[in-house]
């Protein structure tokens, strides 16, 4: 539900106009959101606002619902509603009702969570301008102070494409189960369903950080444990969860990720292979490790067509009877020479 829908959903619950699946959902969402332990505001004053809030709801006293506390419905009004409350009651007994304490963990705050229902991803734009596709099956809390606070915080369960808006000052920070991902502008791929063996983050552009973090779902205060790792372009980690292993590797089709690459139309009449291998690193952000001095007299004769970088490797691989292996998101060659 977008943020105007879920406006106007509110609009409908205070004047008394909701089916009773959109109360339900309404009065669902207000239990969760966490209430203070105790105020110092006085029994009689809270009497005489919830009368005061009601009575700009609902003018008319033969539609209120009796079976719904006063409170319930004075909690869930729009913010001109609450200006109205702040004419009552001091400013510091709104803001511990209705938003989170400073400092607490992302699990306490005041939340919006989108779910995807559907089939295909759905596209959700967030308030610092960074784009999400989260798809099926799939959903991300946001908390409330996403964009004033330090760190801009997500929760995620199932996958989800993250294209991040940059602000080095704001490092965006996406938890999810076990692993969590730092980043500060760039994009990239989570998977991290609930009964998932394994949770996989897949960087198409820039550079992120992605850690382990089983001791400590709400990402305050940790300490980066050994097991980080710097993911770039093409690269993805892979953490299984029985094992706690933590697995760099490239991704299954590597991308080219130079912009307004020429790699389609190239020629290379006789060019030595070290050379080749230098266009498809640069092509796309890959690292090849071969030995130059063995290779020295290795040329070759191609184009480059569309097919993947791993078809490309192997094909340069036959023709000058090497072969190759993929360890740690690094291409190595072995080769006897030419």
């Amino acid at each position: 539900m977008l943020p105007n829908q879920f406006q106007e959903l509110l609009e409908k619950f205070s004047r008394g106009s909701c089916t009773p699946e959109e109360e339900q959902f309404v009065i669902d969402w207000y239990d969760n959101i966490p209430q203070p332990e105790k105020t110092d505001i006085p029994e009689k004053e809270k009497i005489r606002f919830e009368e005061k809030l009601w009575s700009a709801i609902n003018p008319n006293p033969a539609q209120k619902r009796s079976w719904i506390p006063f409170i319930t419905r004075a909690a869930i009004i729009t913010i001109p509603l609450l200006a109205f409350a702040g004419f009552f009651f001091q400013r510091e007994f709104i803001s511990t009702f209705v938003a989170a304490v400073p400092g607490e963990s992302l699990t306490h705050k005041l939340e919006n969570r989108f779910f995807n229902e559907g089939k295909t991803a759905r596209a959700i734009l967030l308030a610092d301008g960074s784009e999400v596709a989260l798809q099926p099956e799939s959903e991300i809390v946001i908390t409330s102070d996403f964009n004033s606070s330090q760190t801009r915080e997500v929760r995620l369960k199932g996958e989800a494409f993250f294209k991040v808006k940059r602000d080095p000052g704001k490092p965006f920070m996406v938890y999810a189960n076990e692993v969590v991902t730092r980043v500060l502008g760039t994009s990239f791929n989570i998977r991290a369903y609930e009964n998932d063996r394994e949770i996989t983050v897949a960087v198409k552009t820039g550079k992120v950080s992605v850690y382990a973090n089983s001791g400590n779902t709400s990402g305050k205060n940790n300490i980066l444990p050994p097991q980080e790792v710097i993911l770039t372009p093409n690269q993805q980690m892979v953490y299984h969860r029985v094992r706690e292993e933590v697995i760099k590797k490239l991704v299954e089709k590597p991308e080219i990720i130079l912009p307004n690459s020429n790699l389609f139309r190239m020629q290379f009449e006789n060019a030595e292979v070290a050379e080749i291998f230098e266009v498809l690193e640069e092509n796309y952000g890959v690292e090849i490790l071969y030995n130059k001095a063995l290779l020295n007299n290795c040329k070759l004769t191609t184009s480059m067509s569309d097919e993947g970088l791993y078809e490309r490797i192997e094909v340069i691989c036959k023709a000058i009877g090497a072969s190759y292996s993929v360890e740690d998101a690094v291409i190595t060659i072995k080769s006897n020479g030419c």
